[in-house]
């Protein structure tokens, strides 16, 4: 059978989708995962055939309207105008993708599709195809507002196909545990997560606790000197007079800038999940695919929630009690100092993590999915 997988564009999309793809190649399908050109290295990276679906940077499809007007980039990313302009943008790639999608599936033509949250390529070429789409999200991530703006952006493709809105899924995936969903979530076929993300030859340092207790700072794989840099910057700051060992995973120029400036940390572009193990905290942006690798290694974590669209999850996940959160009117210096001294000494939030991570431990894993997902067809 031919799977095509097709993410949206960032790294997150791809490791998200990538334990149910490898393991339809490991039962034997065709699989093929498309994403913008600027990521196709990260999916040869982890292992799987790239289709890259653009050739307009992502940086003007971000920018610029199909009319070829500018695009207006509200200040505010809790704005609802915020929302509907990343909606905007998702459409305007998934209507790029479709073109060069169309022409895949020309020549190899997939029996099913799968696709990102917010990859509205995949229903699309699905509905044109009369085959089944699967959507396939993480960690409940869901935000209406960006469905809307891409409906809006995507209005030439509906109304080709005779459609006044992106069609329903035939089946909805999603990797959060029962535990920590939101209630008003959509209801999902349940899958195991199994982290996957970009690796590099391990040192030793990576797999081994050393004397200090080690912390983990992250901004997540998008992380740049314009995104959370500042974030990352100050919770070093705060852990280093803790006396933790810091370790940031961070693209190389995120990493190189805090090297710069405070020497003793190790920073780069490491495998999360080799690291995770030797961590006694996390502090990060509220990811999901973060979160999730850190509760299988029943790692507290200190959640700072930029964007209005992981609030919730994040609230969830502390009230479940291996984690606090703080939003961005929160995150005084008196607060992250006294959460991380929790974090670090009291023994309940670990217990927490690895309590949640037994749940996970019971969710379907992807081979098992994967059978129904080709049942569709």
């Amino acid at each position: 059978m031919r799977l095509l997988f097709v993410t949206g564009p960032t790294p997150s999309n791809i490791f998200a989708l990538a334990p149910l793809a490898t393991a339809a190649r490991d039962a034997g399908h065709q699989v093929l995962m498309s994403t913008v050109r600027e990521r196709t290295s990260v999916v040869t990276g982890v292992g799987l055939p790239a289709i890259a679906a653009t050739t307009t940077p992502l940086a003007d499809l971000k920018a610029t309207r199909r009319s070829g007007e500018r695009e207006h980039v509200p200040d505010d990313v809790d704005h609802p105008d915020f929302i509907r302009y990343t909606g905007r943008w998702f459409g305007r790639v998934a209507a790029e993708s479709l073109v060069r999608l169309r022409e895949v599936a020309a020549a190899w033509r997939p029996d099913v599709v799968i696709g990102g949250p917010h990859a509205y390529a995949a229903a699309l070429l699905a509905h044109e195809l009369s085959v089944p789409w699967v959507r396939h999200t993480w960690t409940a991530l869901d935000t209406q507002g960006i469905h809307v703006g891409s409906e809006d952006e995507l209005a030439p493709e509906l109304e080709r196909l005779g459609l006044d809105r992106i069609p329903p899924p035939a089946m909805l995936i999603d990797n959060c545990p029962p535990a920590i969903r939101q209630a008003d979530a959509a209801p999902a076929q349940q899958i195991r997560y199994v982290p996957i993300n970009s690796q590099c030859v391990s040192e030793p340092w990576m797999y081994t606790r050393g004397e200090r207790r080690r912390a983990c700072v992250t901004g997540g794989s998008m992380a740049t000197r314009d995104n959370n840099f500042e974030l990352i910057r100050s919770m070093v700051g705060n852990l280093l007079a803790l006396g933790a060992e810091v370790v940031v995973p961070a693209p190389q120029e995120t990493a190189d800038a805090l090297r710069a400036e405070f020497g003793d940390i190790r920073a780069g572009w490491f495998p999360l999940d080799v690291v995770m193990p030797t961590c006694a905290l996390i502090v990060h942006h509220a990811g999901g695919l973060t979160g999730l690798t850190a509760t299988l290694s029943g790692v507290p974590q200190l959640l700072l929630p930029q964007e209005a669209k992981v609030r919730e999850s994040a609230r969830l996940v502390a009230q479940y009690g291996c984690a606090v959160s703080l939003l961005p009117g929160e995150a005084t210096e008196g607060r992250v100092s006294e959460a991380l001294e929790g974090l670090l000494h009291e023994p309940s939030y670990a217990q927490r993590a690895r309590d949640l991570a037994r749940e996970i431990d019971t969710m379907p894993p992807p081979v098992e999915v994967l059978g129904l997902v080709t049942s569709l067809a």
